[in-house]
């Protein structure tokens, strides 16, 4: 081994060993900013969180104990609950002090119902998507369609979980990944409506699609950039991702560890890895 490489390997070894030292002091510093801040949530992990910015409603993530902020790109399984075709996932949740307690809510649907062809998404399918809620509803066919709203918490909060049902007018839907595009908006039109969001729902097909359409929903219509050190590619750099580009160390002309593609996996595969750490959309 060269004098370089195994400059590079001892490195590499010191800087893990340092990361690991200071995932402790990482995480304190994490719970401590949520509890100076008051953060009430107590995780409702995939939910969509619904908040109110600069007069506008915005969408994030709800992961566990955290909040990820300007998520528009969300996931969710039909037949999850048992039922073939329905889910209600995921939900909604604002904070208590979101909302005026006499304000309402609604969902509107801004596209046509759209099913993943491997390369985008088909717009002239004859499945339909029915959201629901109690005795409201409406249904998402092949063009856009007005919603329904509801009121929020007394406390200006709200939580709510929607239906979602999946059906084909003259039969059985398709195996595939379906896609919907939606806005939130408040009834008395302040705040103003949030920017258009996509849920991307599995109906029984391969993991490995349902991840693709979301990626490329992200990249395509939510203009969201995806970090390189997600190995895995389930959203988070974490240490799942840091021990598989330990383990293809060294020449990997293709392989997902090498970041910046100058065919090994090496110390500079591992700065940025370390420098993109947490969640990652």
């Amino acid at each position: 081994m060269s004098f370089v490489r195994s400059r590079n390997a001892i490195e590499c070894v010191s800087m893990t060993t340092r990361f690991f030292q200071m995932l402790p002091l990482l995480g304190g510093l994490l719970v401590a900013q949520h509890a100076s801040a008051g953060d009430p949530h107590g995780g409702h992990a995939g939910d969509v969180f619904v908040g109110v910015e600069s007069g506008e409603i915005f969408t994030g993530l709800i992961d566990e104990d955290d909040v990820e902020p300007h998520v528009r790109t969300f996931e969710s399984e039909f037949g999850e609950s048992g039922v073939p075709g329905f889910s209600d996932e995921p939900g909604w949740e604002a904070f208590p002090g979101t909302f005026d307690s006499d304000d309402r809510v609604g969902w509107n649907a801004l596209a046509g119902l759209r099913r993943w062809n491997g390369d985008g998404f088909d717009t002239s399918i004859e499945e339909t998507i029915t959201v629901s809620f109690a005795g409201l509803s409406f249904e998402i066919a092949d063009t856009a369609v007005s919603g329904f709203d509801l009121a929020v918490q007394p406390d200006g909060g709200l939580h709510r979980h929607l239906g979602f049902f999946l059906d084909h007018d003259s039969g059985v839907p398709a195996v595939g990944v379906y896609l919907v595009e939606l806005e939130l908006y408040a009834l008395d039109q302040s705040p103003q409506s949030s920017e258009p969001f996509w849920i991307v729902f599995n109906n029984e097909a391969d993991e490995e699609d349902h991840e693709a359409a979301v990626e490329w929903v992200e990249e395509h219509l939510a203009d969201e950039e995806h970090c390189h050190g997600d190995v895995n590619g389930d959203h988070h750099v974490d240490v799942k991702d840091l021990l598989a580009l330990i383990g293809d160390w060294g020449p990997c002309d293709g392989c997902s560890a090498d970041l910046d593609g100058n065919g090994a996996v090496d110390i500079e595969d591992l700065l940025e890895m370390l420098a993109d750490f947490g969640d990652c959309h």
